[in-house]
């Protein structure tokens, strides 16, 4: 049992993330590619996943393996998010890190030859790693980018709907049945045992569809971050909402499922067209049942029903 004691600064600073780190969906994938269980993204997506691989990306496979506590250098939190920027923060790991959390990851003997060379400082060794978790993202996510994207924007937008109407204590306990939340204390059942006190570092809580159940990753000067699974899995929904809708009102029903409510105006502004058409769209897919729509004062504000959160997860369509 991993405990997170959270002082009033680390309340102040609990966020909500799409889960859109693609270094730490890639770390995650990895793992998932060598579990077993349901299928994380359709395919099937291991076995293809696996017949891609290069030289330099299964070596990310050693790293991670099923029921093992995953080095947090491979997943570390940059200030300017993006994959090159966390791949550079990866490469800049002093050796002492490394070598410490190799350890407590395997204990003194390390199962592979290489991994001595990473805990050593080997250069060389270091950037066939940053080589391997470049080519696994590109072999293993970036085809289904665009809808891994859609569907955890979705599921962010339905824990920020969630601390909006229950509080931070609603949020911090309705998070999965393996988190318990009794102030000021967290409780996760996970691979890690032990207390960790925050201290105002803050707490990030990312979805994935890459894990079954609650992981922590603590490691580094940056906000504690707790990933829980995704309430489905990837579907192939991202790719129909265009045939279904067509390709604009697909894209207001994700840019309102991302953001969880979002004004005509907005709507518009981000669709690039007038008022009037993103008004137009937005009552076809109100009358779908699709969207609710609250004026308040001169604005227009449009939320997903539950229907629609559905059909963006990849539930059934509407009849």
């Amino acid at each position: 049992m991993l405990r997170l004691w959270l002082d009033y600064e680390d309340l102040t600073r609990i966020r909500i993330t799409p889960g859109l780190s693609p270094l730490a969906q890639t770390v995650l994938g990895a793992q998932a590619l060598r579990g077993v269980g349901p299928e994380p993204i359709p395919g099937p997506w291991r076995s293809r996943t696996r017949a891609r691989l290069t030289g330099p990306s299964r070596l990310l496979l050693d790293l991670v393996p099923p029921g093992r506590w995953v080095p947090d250098f491979l997943t570390p939190y940059t200030l300017v998010p993006g994959f090159e920027p966390e791949l550079d923060a990866v490469a800049s790991t002093p050796a002492r890190r490394i070598r410490e959390e190799l350890e407590r990851s395997y204990g003194p003997r390390p199962p592979v030859p290489w991994l001595p060379r990473l805990a050593g400082g080997d250069g060389e060794t270091m950037r066939t790693l940053v080589r391997g978790l470049r080519d696994f993202h590109r072999v293993a996510l970036e085809d289904s980018w665009s809808g891994l994207s859609d569907l955890l924007c979705a599921e962010a937008a339905r824990h920020a709907r969630t601390m909006a109407r229950d509080g931070i204590g609603g949020l911090l306990g309705s998070l999965h049945p393996a988190v318990r939340w009794t102030s000021p204390v967290l409780e996760i059942e996970t691979l890690r045992d032990g207390d960790v006190r925050l201290g105002g570092r803050g707490l990030l809580l990312m979805p994935s569809v890459f894990v079954t159940g609650p992981r922590v990753l603590v490691g580094g000067d940056g906000p504690a971050t707790v990933v829980v699974p995704s309430s489905r899995p990837l579907s192939g929904t991202g790719d129909t909402l265009p045939q279904v809708f067509g390709r604009t009102r697909a894209a207001v029903i994700r840019l309102v499922g991302a953001d969880g409510e979002l004004t005509t105006g907005t709507l518009a502004a981000r669709l690039g067209v007038s008022a009037a058409s993103a008004s137009q769209h937005a009552t076809a897919l109100r009358g779908a049942g699709l969207l609710t729509s609250e004026r308040r004062g001169k604005t227009v504000h449009h939320a997903l029903t539950p229907l629609g959160e559905r059909f963006l997860r990849g539930g059934e369509a509407p009849e």
